[in-house]
């Protein structure tokens, strides 16, 4: 599907001037207290088609961008940027947020208030105090932003679906300690999709590898949607030993 604003274009076009640079800080240690987040899927609204590539839809996003850098500043947005493959989700936004408190916030969103996008949150859980401080605008990296959802063989008896979540965890705790996957945690929404991952690797191919190489995903308990994303660096940390 045609990305139906310039978002996109925008954050490209700043990394490109501004380059990219290694992000620094490093995953807090384990033990871990867990946090509630919400995650916000930004999907084209009713005005994208009549706003996109003119310059009253470059307005509503330049403030849509100042928006999030704004509630970034404040420690409310957590991470946030485009899904770079154009289909049926333009962006996500992390929030340090009640469900109810996110739904206020996004409303307010001056893209979403202009009917260039439409919202949609669900929670999920994460280690308290694992996202950080954004790079001013224009410093960005490029993860790959993974949705785990029902696979196409959930009839596991009781027994093999607990050995199979334990060799999970183990997987994503071997991929953590190899510094390659940086969030991942259960969705707690009802719902498909079960859980997110994000990985950072040198491309596509690698992050699907090392998914699909998911105990879980291979029994097909779970399937992996996989997306290119773009973020301000220092929002995610650097993980491994």
């Amino acid at each position: 599907m045609r990305r139906a604003c310039s978002l996109l274009a925008v954050w490209v076009l700043a990394a490109a001037v501004a380059g990219a640079q290694d992000p620094a800080r490093k995953a807090p240690s384990p033990p871990y207290t867990m946090a509630t987040y919400q995650l916000v899927a930004l999907k084209p609204g009713p005005e994208a088609p009549r706003l996109g590539n003119t310059t009253e839809g470059n307005k509503v996003v330049q403030a849509h961008v100042m928006y999030m850098y704004k509630l970034a500043g404040e420690g409310t947005y957590a991470a946030a940027g485009p899904l770079l493959d154009g289909l049926e989700i333009s962006g996500v936004i992390v929030v340090k947020a009640t469900p109810e408190r996110t739904k206020e916030i996004v409303a307010e969103d001056p893209a979403v208030k202009a009917g260039m996008f439409t919202a949609d949150a669900i929670s999920f859980m994460a280690p308290e105090g694992w996202f950080g401080q954004w790079a001013p605008f224009g410093k960005f990296e490029k993860v790959f932003f993974g949705f785990l959802v029902n696979g196409p063989d959930r009839g596991q008896d009781a027994e093999t679906a607990k050995r199979l979540q334990a060799e999970h965890l183990a997987y994503m705790e071997g991929q953590a300690n190899e510094g390659k996957l940086v969030v991942a945690g259960p969705i707690t929404t009802a719902g498909e999709r079960r859980g997110i991952v994000v990985y950072r690797v040198a491309d596509e191919a690698e992050a699907r590898k090392r998914g699909e190489g998911d105990p879980m995903i291979k029994a097909g308990r779970l399937a992996l949607e996989l997306h290119p994303w773009q973020v301000p660096i220092g929002a995610l940390p650097v993980t491994g030993k």
